[in-house]
């Protein structure tokens, strides 16, 4: 299965403790044989932090743990293949709405949405998304 996960950084947990939650999950999925593409915000804070704080040195290290794991930064929603696309909950509004417009247009793959505490759907003051297409 071909898997896109879009996060707010694969490459950092500063400030992002899902991070390792994300890179865990990811890692099995690539163990169990399906490929993954990981897409995350270029310059989000998280890994603009991290660099300000361990240098360009402390904020590759993640790769020496993860070494079948690759982070692509984007400016925009880019161009992939999947099967299932798993969105998390600290995504931009827009993009979550795209992607599931997307979706509702014809996209033929899975469309998830990653909430880790539920709050993005449970909590009135985070429902901010437009999961309609999901």
């Amino acid at each position: 299965m071909r898997v896109a996960y879009f996060t707010h950084s694969l490459r950092s947990c500063w400030n992002h403790g899902n991070a390792h939650f994300l890179r865990g999950v990811l890692r099995e999925l690539v163990r169990r044989g399906h490929t993954v593409q990981a897409f995350e915000p270029e310059g989000n804070w998280s890994h603009t932090n991290l660099l300000a704080d361990a240098g360009r040195d402390g904020a590759e290290l993640w790769q020496t743990e993860y070494p079948e794991l690759r982070a692509t930064t984007c400016r925009a929603m880019p161009d992939f293949e999947a099967d299932l696309v798993l969105v998390h909950e600290w995504n931009e509004p827009a993009l979550v709405a795209q992607l599931g417009q997307a979706r509702k247009n014809g996209a033929r793959h899975q469309l998830w949405f990653h909430d880790t505490h539920h709050r993005a759907v449970s909590d009135p003051a985070l429902q901010r998304y437009d999961l309609t297409g999901y």
